[in-house]
C-alpha cells in the first residue's frame, strides 16, 4: 500500500491550523467532506451535531466493520512556534485528531482505489471526544441503526512511546470517569461568635478527609480506582462565616460496581457528616464516560503484524486512568481501541497530550493508515 505522504502531511497541517471545539468543527467537517467527494465515497454529514460517516463497500455482501476519528481540539493557546499553528486564538489540536482524521482519510482513499474486501467499511468522523461525548451524541442519532455495523475499532497516537509501537490488549484499556459535586448548606454569621453559626467550611473539611478514606476503607484494594478532591469554594471575606460550601471531584474506575460503591459512600458521608454538625449537604453524581473494555484484541493485533513502520507491538501494559469516548461504542459493539507511538526520538522529551507544546507527528500518518487497511484486510479480505 502506498499513500501520497506529502500530500497528506499538508492536509494534516491544514487542519492543524484551523482547530475548532466540540460541536463546532464546521470547517473541519467541510474539509474532511471535500477530500470524500474528491475519492467517490458516499457519506452523510450532520450526525449526533458536527459527525460525519462515510462508506466503502465493493458490492460484495459480508460483514460491516467501523474505523472511528475524532476532530475536536482543545481550548488551549497554542505554543509550538510551527509554521502552520492555530489560527484560532486560545484553540489548538493539543491530543492530534488533525492526524487522527488525516489517517483515516489516507486509508479510505486507499481502500476505495486499490483494496479489494467483502462487506462494507464504516468511517465515523466524530465530534467532541474532549468532554462532550460526541459519540454518545452520534448513537443517539441513530448511529447504528442508520449504519450497523459487525465491530468498531478506534485508536489514538500516544507520544510517550516510540514511534511504531502498538499497544493492544484484551479488556478494560481506559477508566470510567464520573464528575460529582457536594454542596454543604449551614449557617451564615459573623466570625466572631460562631456559636450562632454553623460554618460549612469547616463541615466540608470533615467531609473531604472522610471522602480521601473511601479508598482505604471501603473498596477492594485490588480494584484500581482515583477518587479525587479538586475544588473547594466558600466565603467572601475573612470575617464572615458563609452559609454554603461546594466541593467538588472525579471518581475514575474500571468496573461499574466500584463506580455504584464510591457514588454511594460519597452521598453517604456527605450526609451523615453534615447532619452531626447541623448542617445540610446534597451531592449531584454524574456518570460521564464509562470505561473502555476491549473485545477481539486479536484481530487488531493480526492487523499490526503484517504492518510496514509497526516494529513493536506490547501486550502487556498498565490500563490508563483516563478516559474516552470511544467507550459509548463498546457498549453497543464488539471492538478495540488502541495505541499508536509516535515519539520519533526516544531519548529526547516527551510533549504530552494536552499541552500547548504538543505537535502531531507525521511521520505517523502512514503507520496509521497502513494499519486501518490491514485491518480491513483482516477483518473482511
Amino acid at each position: 500500500m502506498k499513500i501520497d505522504l506529502p500530500y497528506f502531511t499538508a492536509l494534516r497541517r491544514e487542519l492543524h491550523a484551523m482547530p475548532e471545539l466540540g460541536y463546532h468543527e464546521h470547517r473541519t467537517a467541510e474539509r474532511i467532506c471535500r477530500e470524500l467527494k474528491s475519492y467517490g465515497i458516499p457519506f452523510e454529514k450532520g450526525i449526533g451535531g458536527t459527525g460525519i460517516v462515510a462508506w466503502i463497500d465493493k458490492g460484495r455482501p459480508g460483514r460491516s466493520i467501523a474505523l472511528r476519528a475524532d476532530m475536536d481540539a482543545l481550548p488551549i493557546r497554542e505554543e509550538t512556534g510551527v509554521e502552520y499553528a492555530s489560527s484560532q486564538e486560545g484553540c489548538m489540536h493539543a491530543c492530534g485528531h488533525d492526524g487522527h482524521v488525516t489517517m483515516l482519510l489516507a486509508a479510505a482513499k486507499s481502500l476505495k482505489e486499490s483494496i479489494d474486501f467483502d462487506g462494507r467499511v464504516v468511517l465515523i468522523f466524530q465530534p467532541a471526544e474532549e468532554g462532550g461525548a460526541g459519540a454518545k451524541a452520534m448513537i443517539e442519532d441513530g448511529l447504528f441503526e442508520r449504519f450497523p455495523v459487525d465491530r468498531i475499532y478506534g485508536l489514538h497516537n500516544r507520544p510517550s512511546e516510540p514511534l511504531g509501537t502498538i499497544l493492544v490488549k484484551e479488556g478494560p484499556v481506559m477508566s470510567a470517569v464520573d464528575n460529582w459535586e457536594v454542596t454543604i448548606r449551614g449557617k451564615s454569621g459573623h466570625s466572631s461568635q460562631p456559636h450562632n453559626a454553623v460554618n460549612p467550611i469547616v463541615v466540608a473539611s470533615h467531609t473531604v478527609l472522610a471522602i480521601k478514606e473511601i479508598s482505604a476503607l471501603s473498596i477492594n484494594p485490588m480494584d484500581a480506582h482515583v477518587v479525587t478532591v479538586a475544588k473547594i469554594e466558600s466565603g467572601v471575606a475573612f470575617n464572615v462565616i458563609p452559609d454554603a460550601c461546594r466541593i467538588e471531584g472525579s471518581t475514575r474506575t474500571f468496573r461499574e460496581a466500584v463506580q455504584e460503591s464510591i457514588e454511594e459512600r460519597i452521598r453517604t458521608l456527605s450526609a451523615s457528616i453534615a447532619e452531626g454538625f447541623g448542617a445540610e449537604a446534597r451531592t449531584a453524581y454524574r456518570r460521564i464516560y464509562p470505561a473502555t473494555i476491549n473485545s477481539h484484541s486479536e484481530t487488531a493485533l493480526a492487523a499490526a503484524r503484517n504492518c510496514p513502520g509497526i516494529t513493536r507491538i506490547v501486550e502487556d501494559f498498565p490500563s490508563s486512568m483516563g478516559s474516552e469516548d470511544f467507550s459509548f461504542y463498546l457498549q453497543h459493539v464488539p471492538g478495540c481501541y488502541v495505541w499508536l507511538g509516535s515519539k520519533a526520538d526516544p531519548s529526547a522529551e516527551t510533549i504530552p497530550l494536552h499541552s500547548s507544546r504538543y505537535d502531531f507527528n507525521d511521520d505517523l500518518l502512514g503507520i496509521g493508515a497502513c494499519y486501518w487497511v490491514n485491518l480491513v484486510k483482516v477483518e473482511l479480505g
